[in-house]
């Protein structure tokens, strides 16, 4: 019966009969108790088609019963299929979703799922993760991924892999027909690359996020560094695979050796699809040049809206290149940016304070949590929000933003009437400035939808100079300090 678990079971708690109801008298000797649906377990014998359907759920395999009986009798049998059926028979014809939650259970026991709306889809990614994560290197069969793809195809709207295994290629051909091939393992160049991903990207067209971990997990004695290289080979696999995924909205590769050049190779492909809406290089090592390829994408593309580069090795170059891309209007419609793990010094804090002060629309979101922001730099980053009306969250967890830093903070704040999320947690500050913070925080959150004066919304300019002058520096005040933008009164 399919009540128990299409009725929520805090539902049936809601409504189940209270216990001073079942000692009344009138209800103490019913013999029937239709609300508990166990109630003749072990009492009267089950009918015959429960039995029919005992016997049909074991030969699944040989007879498909599916086309031919009633529903009542197919959820029987929904309750009495073997979670381990093979996939060739089940998910062309069962589409009941307790059917594969409850073979994502078992397979997966491990695995704990919240908010999962589609299980077939859940239970067959799964499926294919497991094989691609485990398959046997030295035995990997490129058909029998294909046709598993094949099969999976329809359902899965998202790949995760969390490894991926090192295979041996083939060694390169002998160059002259006449020459003697050398078998010394000492000398003969052997290749080794990951599991290639084309042959099975290339059939999963409904595919719209796939996350990337290149490496092998619970080595132990057996670690050998090769098995975390991201070679050329695996990214011309992945970029020949990406090329057939027109739905591809979330593209990540986190915790790889993900370095400029391939990060390049990869961008050249993506951009070229519109479909595009949040890159994740989090925890790689793309560099400055990298991240100028970055910058470039974000300038061309038109849909791309969040982008994580957390914890990777670029310097003041990399963010020259992403904050060029928002000063100069990017066509896309970039809402969050992550820069977190990355040390930034003075310069960065200069350069990423100036590109906020120009764009007024986007991004909304920065997070700088860990960063090493401390004294002119954290006062820069502080200071941003002053003439800023586009950010509604800044993080800045895990920075210094004691002293100077601290007051400029809540000038910008008096001052931005935007900003509805700051993340000051291990800052620093005071208590009192984090009440302030709290305060001016609440004030902006009750002017949503509240039409404010032009006066009231911009602070007024400096006349006679550019806005991002303010933080550089200028040779007429005497009292400039490098690294600090100098107080300044606006002329009436």
């Amino acid at each position: 019966m399919k009540v128990p678990y299409v009725v929520a079971v805090n539902t049936r708690k809601a409504y189940r009969t209270s216990n001073v109801m079942k000692a009344s008298l009138g209800e103490a000797d019913r013999k029937i108790v239709a609300e508990n649906f166990e109630w003749d377990d072990n009492f009267t014998p089950a009918p015959l088609t429960y039995y029919a359907a005992i016997a049909l759920s074991k030969i699944f395999h040989r007879i498909n019963p599916l086309q031919k009986i009633l529903q009542k009798d197919i959820d029987i049998l929904m309750d009495l299929y073997p979670a381990n059926i093979p996939l060739k028979f089940t998910v062309p014809y069962i589409k009941d979703e307790q059917y594969w939650k409850r073979s994502f259970s078992s397979k997966f026991p491990s695995r704990k799922e919240v908010g999962v709306s589609y299980w077939k889809g859940k239970f067959l990614s799964a499926c294919l993760q497991d094989y691609l994560e485990n398959v046997k290197p030295d035995v990997f069969i490129e058909e029998d991924a294909v046709d598993l793809a094949k099969l999976v195809s329809p359902y899965i709207y998202e790949l995760g892999l969390k490894q991926l295994q090192m295979i041996r290629q083939p060694t390169p051909p002998i160059p002259y027909e006449d020459s003697v091939e050398d078998t010394c393992e000492f000398s003969v160049p052997k290749l080794y690359d990951h599991v290639p991903l084309e042959p099975v990207l290339a059939r999963l067209y409904n595919l719209q996020e796939i996350s990337l971990i290149f490496g092998v997990n619970n080595l132990e004695d057996k670690y050998l560094t090769r098995y975390f290289e991201f070679s050329l080979g695996d990214c011309e696999s992945l970029c020949r695979g990406l090329e057939h995924l027109q739905h591809l909205k979330t593209f990540r590769i986190n915790r790889s050796n993900l370095d400029c050049s391939k990060v390049k190779i990869i961008l050249q492909n993506l951009v070229k699809k519109e479909s595009i809406e949040e890159l994740d290089f989090n925890h790689c090592k793309i560099g400055d040049y990298g991240m100028k390829a970055l910058g470039g994408f974000i300038f061309l593309h038109k849909n791309v809206k969040r982008v994580k580069i957390a914890n990777n090795r670029f310097k003041e170059v990399g963010v020259q290149g992403i904050a060029y891309a928002l000063q100069m209007k990017p066509a896309a419609p970039i809402e969050l940016l992550d820069f977190s793990l990355n040390p930034m010094s003075l310069e960065c804090a200069t350069i990423f304070a100036a590109a906020f002060v120009r764009c007024k629309e986007k991004p909304q979101t920065l997070i700088v949590n860990s960063c090493g922001f401390s004294g002119p730099s954290a006062e820069k980053m502080a200071g941003l929000l002053t003439l800023n009306r586009g950010l509604t969250r800044l993080d800045m967890a895990a920075n210094n933003l004691s002293g100077e830093a601290e007051k400029t903070l809540i000038r910008a704040l008096e001052q931005n009437r935007r900003v509805l999320r700051l993340d000051l947690r291990s800052t620093h500050i005071s208590e009192e400035t984090q009440a302030k913070v709290n305060e001016l925080l609440e004030r902006n959150k009750k002017l949503i939808g509240v039409e404010t004066e032009p006066s009231d919304e911009i602070p007024p300019l400096y006349l006679n100079e550019p806005e991002y002058l303010i933080w550089e520096y200028n040779p007429n005040n005497p009292d400039h300090i490098p690294g600090r933008y100098p107080e300044r009164v606006p002329e009436v």
